[in-house]
């Protein structure tokens, strides 16, 4: 049986899913990717999915990598990251919420296989949506080879094109609320007179998509707090090199790939201790609670002022993203797949 990939995905820019998709796709060889022609998002997107796809996908075995694909489709493997739209519906727009709790139950019991990211998000699959863990693979992600270490030179090339200060923390944020953004930036400024005057907060990643997240919250003044907005792939490993330390303290997540790309670039991370987060970081971050300021704030201020724990996390956080590799995640997928007759 031949292999089809849902792509779909694709066809927007570069987020966690679509690096995913991407990678996995650039190890597994010429492959029947089924996209439409345009970008279609929404219920346009949805629509194609559910009634155009399952027609160009017949006779094949179906690979979905983002969460959606056609419930009429039993020869299906289904990505599924995380399910927060089940755990905390409150972090999207009620249409978004209500439409994934909708098609995910008839979905799941349909398809052949299930993977997912994390054993985390293998547990909440099977605990929100009733599926017997034994149909759900865990295949954790990779690091893609643009986040490793960069010299200076490369460092302050990035430095200077995004206009940032010489010292950050860099977070990266986008208008899902999971993302902790309003916290973190009040966190911030509680911390600033035990920070250092030099140092600042550069913020990264788009802060739209109000019809997946709904409206953002309050974004609050802080002191020494740059917004950069989404950053080009190009710069983004000498972003993450160049910052003293990575913050995300996300209050849910599946796998949370950003915390081993700044690991991969040599740069300590600061995490939090909930959801898949403390399982993807292990003991090579500073793990805080995502729903303390106080925390967070702390969290900051040790990382910040501290060189001696800086260094240690670096080396530990290099080591740890090492065990998490693109080509091991692709091996696993391909197993999968013939192990449900598809010629790969």
């Amino acid at each position: 049986m031949k292999l089809a990939v849902n792509a779909r995905v694709t066809k927007f820019a570069m987020g966690g899913q679509q690096r995913v998709t991407a990678e996995i796709l650039k190890r597994l060889g010429p492959l029947t990717e089924l996209a439409p022609r345009h970008p279609l998002g929404g219920m346009k997107g949805h629509m194609w999915e559910q009634f155009i796809l399952p027609l160009r996908a017949r006779g094949q075995l179906l690979w979905s990598p983002s969460a959606t694909g056609p419930i009429f489709k039993g020869q299906q493997i289904v990505t599924l990251h995380d399910v927060a739209f089940l755990d905390v519906p409150e972090f999207f727009s009620g249409s978004f919420a209500a439409f994934y709790k909708t098609l995910m139950p008839a979905l799941v019991k349909r398809v052949a296989r299930i993977v997912t990211v994390s054993e985390f998000s293998r547990q909440r699959i099977a605990a929100t949506l009733g599926v017997d863990e034994s149909r759900i693979d865990v295949i954790p992600n990779g690091v893609s080879d643009h986040f490793r270490p960069y010299p200076d030179c490369e460092v302050t090339a990035t430095r200077v094109s995004l206009g940032l200060p010489k010292r950050y923390l860099l977070l990266q944020a986008t208008a899902d609320k999971r993302k902790n953004l309003a916290r973190t930036l009040r966190a911030w400024a509680h911390a600033q007179d035990q920070l250092p005057d030099d140092v600042w907060l550069v913020v990264s990643g788009n802060l739209g998509r109000a019809h997946v997240f709904g409206d953002m919250e309050s974004i609050p003044d802080a002191p020494r707090t740059k917004l950069i907005g989404y950053v080009d792939e190009a710069h983004m490993g000498p972003l993450l090199a160049g910052a003293e330390a990575f913050l995300f303290p996300s209050l849910y997540e599946g796998f949370g790939l950003p915390i081993i790309e700044a690991m991969s670039c040599n740069t300590p991370v600061l995490t939090a201790a909930a959801t898949a987060t403390q399982e993807i970081a292990g003991d090579a971050a500073l793990l805080v609670d995502p729903n303390s300021e106080a925390a967070i704030a702390k969290g900051m201020i040790e990382i910040a002022n501290n060189a001696e724990l800086r260094a240690r996390l670096s080396k530990q956080g290099l080591e740890r993203a090492r065990t998490y590799s693109w080509d091991k995640a692709a091996q696993q997928y391909r197993a999968v797949f013939r192990s449900l007759g598809a010629d790969i």
